[in-house]
């Protein structure tokens, strides 16, 4: 299970779009993704699959950061 707190810093690490990439990740109905984002209902496919996509968005923004320090100081 995951708690209301816990779900509430997921999303909060979660891109524009992050609904359906989460869909498209876990395979799972649209249903089902917003039953688990509502907190009605506990997925492991799709609590994993909005990890990916937190993490890939934060790995996205930390790339863009670097390339935009690097081009302000060079």
């Amino acid at each position: 299970m995951i708690s209301e707190k816990e779900l509430k810093e997921l999303k909060a690490r979660l891109p524009y779009g992050y609904f359906k990439k989460t869909i498209e990740k876990s395979g799972m109905s649209e249903r089902s993704v917003a039953y688990f984002f509502s907190g009605q209902s506990y997925n492991l496919d799709i609590h994993a699959a909005a990890i990916q996509v937190a993490d890939e968005y934060e790995e996205l923004k930390a790339v863009k950061l670097k390339r935009k320090n690097a081009v302000s100081h060079g």
